[in-house]
């Protein structure tokens, strides 16, 4: 079992994060959150984050990671 976060272009210039747990395969508790690069990133998503272990983010990158593809 691992999570994974993927980053990519929203459109009219967001930045759309997704995070999900890989159990046998299959994609579980997935969460999708858009906003524009530069805004804060909620705390809820957040606490997702961390609770998957993954890095902690404050704000939306301004362009998609490759250290996340």
């Amino acid at each position: 079992m691992g999570s994974d976060l993927e980053q990519y272009e929203a459109g009219e210039g967001g930045v759309t994060l997704h995070t999900w747990t890989d159990v046998q395969g299959i994609k579980k508790e997935n969460f999708y959150i858009t906003g524009m690069p530069g805004t804060p990133i909620p705390w809820w998503f957040r606490k997702v984050l961390r609770q998957k272990n993954l890095s902690d983010m404050v704000y939306f990158p301004h362009t998609p990671s490759c250290f996340y593809a």
